[in-house]
């Protein structure tokens, strides 16, 4: 899938928090959401803390663990703080979670 790097299988995320991993250098936090799985960077635009995906997933945002701060995990968008989070788009090809590649 031209674009995409294989990240995971299905069975291996978790519904109560994220998993990390990382593509050409760059972590990505990996949250699945009922049926949705979203990508986003796994570092809070606070303190460039880089643990996001042990933040607490509330519906479709996720709180930074660190100093409370919450992310829209659809849009990157901060809710509460300040700042956005890069997202990336997520492709589920049977049991297999394909992350799009970052940019260079």
């Amino acid at each position: 899938m031209e674009g995409f790097v294989k990240i995971a299988r299905k069975d291996q995320l978790r519904t109560t928090s994220g998993i990390s991993v990382r593509v050409e250098g760059e972590e990505i936090a990996i949250f699945q959401v009922g049926a949705d799985v979203f990508a986003i960077r796994n570092e809070c635009p606070h303190q460039h803390f880089q643990l996001l995906h042990q933040g607490e997933i509330s519906e479709q945002t996720v709180t930074c663990p660190m100093h409370g701060w919450k992310f829209d995990l659809k849009t990157g968008k901060g809710i509460i703080g300040g700042g956005n989070l890069k997202k990336y788009a997520v492709r589920v090809v049977g049991d297999d979670v394909w992350v799009e590649q970052p940019e260079a």
